[in-house]
Parts: structure tokens; C-alpha cells; sequence
């Protein structure tokens, strides 16, 4: 069996999917970059709106959600101004790289044949994952490992839809350097979020939590290998 983290997309995501999808498979003779860059904002905030700002809403305290609220915008402003950096006007052939990516490595169809946003997790980084989710239960919580597992899932996420995602993309040295430089600032961000949010939460509340992640985690049978 592997595991994925995958969230199931907005309808404007699932959209502009469709629409770049049947552009390119088309061929038609139309621009390919504003449809590449209009998915990669959306899938921007996608993400944001499924690991943070669904989180909010669990947290008793109206003080501390206004807290996260300033967090997560300061989050979204750093995805946007890196997105902002990083895309722009290329030719066709430079941009299919980015297509192929978000097509082949960042959707999966789940279980129940639901097209997800999301990538195969490594078998250790899926066991950090799962364990530190099991560890919350009515009965008891282990606040250290289930910490663990959600910035392991974090930083996953942000590996995989900024740097690996920004390989695909023909930059030049400059804005090359500026990938992990935002990165470091997003992932501050929600590391804060985090040490923000664990310390002072109820168990009741961290069941609550568990039970929002736990459904972008998916276990599903191995994808056969294909063949030369």
C-alpha cells in the first residue's frame, strides 16, 4: 500500500484543471503561460485554504483565531509575491514542463475515483504522518508526536509544490536563489502557526485538529509499474 496527502480541489481549481488540460491537449495555437500561472495561484491557495485556514475555525479562543487569521494572511502574501516573481510570459515549450508536473506529480485519483491535488508520500514520511495522528485519540494525546506529523506533512507539501515544482519552471540564477529564500519564510510562517496553535489547545480540541488532517491522508494499493 502507499500513501498520498491530497485534498480534494475547489470548484474554481477544478476548472482551471479542466481548461489547461484541454488546452494542451488541443494544441491550440493560444499561450499557454497565463493558464499555467492561473493554476499554480489557485492551487497556491488551495493549499492555504486546506492547511490553515480550515484549522481556524477549531480554535476556541477568539483572540488566538484572530492571531492565526494575521498569520495566514502573512503566509498567503509570501505565496503570492514568490508566484509573483517566479511566473510570467514564456514560450509554449518551456511551460509544458509545468503542465507535466501538475498533471503527473501533484493529482491522484483516490479510493472512491476522486481526482485529489496531491503526491505520494515516502513510506517514512508517511509513518511520522499516520503515527503522530494516532496518537490522538479521546483517551490520550501525545502532543510531541502529533507535532512532529503535521510538520513533517507541512514540509512535505512545500517541498513538493515549491521546489520541485519550481524545477520545472526555466529560471534564471537570480530568481533560482529566491525558491528556498521563500520557502524558508513560508515554512517559518506556518511553524509559528503551529507553536502558536499546540501548546494551549484542550485534548477535545486536538481530536478536532487530528480529525481535519486525517482525511488527506490516504492509503491506496500501489500503482502497477509500467513497462518498458
Amino acid at each position: 500500500m502507499a500513501h498520498y496527502f491530497g485534498f480534494v480541489p475547489s470548484d474554481k481549481l477544478k476548472a482551471l484543471i479542466s481548461e489547461a488540460e484541454q488546452v494542451v491537449a488541443s494544441n491550440e495555437n493560444v499561450e499557454y503561460y497565463p493558464y499555467r500561472d492561473a493554476l499554480t495561484h489557485q492551487t497556491a491557495r488551495d493549499l492555504t485554504d486546506n492547511l490553515l485556514v480550515g484549522l481556524v475555525e477549531i480554535i476556541p479562543n477568539p483572540e488566538r483565531q484572530a492571531s492565526m487569521r494575521k498569520i495566514v494572511g502573512t503566509i498567503e502574501r509570501a505565496t503570492d509575491t514568490l508566484l509573483n516573481i517566479l511566473l510570467g510570459k514564456e514560450n509554449n515549450k518551456d511551460v509544458l514542463p509545468s503542465f507535466h508536473f501538475l498533471r503527473d506529480h501533484a493529482t491522484f485519483i483516490d479510493n472512491e475515483g476522486v481526482k485529489r491535488v496531491g503526491f505520494k508520500l515516502s513510506e517514512k514520511d508517511a509513518n511520522t504522518i499516520t503515527e503522530g495522528f494516532a496518537a490522538v485519540t479521546p483517551e490520550h494525546v501525545d502532543r510531541a508526536k502529533f507535532k512532529t506529523a503535521l510538520e513533517t506533512m507541512n514540509e512535505e507539501t512545500l517541498t513538493h509544490f515549491i521546489s520541485r515544482y519550481a524545477e520545472t519552471l526555466k529560471l534564471g540564477m537570480i530568481k533560482r536563489k529566491s525558491v528556498p529564500v521563500a520557502k524558508s519564510a513560508i515554512d517559518k510562517g506556518m511553524s509559528m502557526a503551529l507553536n502558536k496553535l499546540l501548546p494551549d489547545l484542550p485534548n477535545d480540541s486536538l481530536n478536532r485538529l487530528a480529525n481535519y488532517y486525517r482525511p488527506f491522508i490516504i492509503e491506496k494499493p500501489e500503482s502497477p509499474q509500467k513497462l518498458d
